[in-house]
């Protein structure tokens, strides 16, 4: 892959997933419902280490969180 096959390909991957509408159904839209900054970095932790499988239940265990 040439430097410039591969930017065209990261550049696609950035306006793909570089959205707010791309959180929306991602865990890491739990971080971004907090304000402070010691809560959103213990909760990203939180949701890192929860991160595997259905999307759906990863948020749904975030939220109860």
């Amino acid at each position: 892959m040439t430097k410039k096959e591969l930017k065209e390909k990261l550049d696609f991957f950035v306006d793909k997933y570089n959205t707010s509408n791309f959180i929306i159904n991602d865990p890491i839209s739990i971080p971004h419902k907090f304000t402070k900054k010691e809560d959103i970095e213990i909760i990203g932790l939180i949701m890192a280490t929860i991160s595997w499988g259905n999307r759906t239940s990863i948020i749904n265990n975030g939220i109860h969180l």
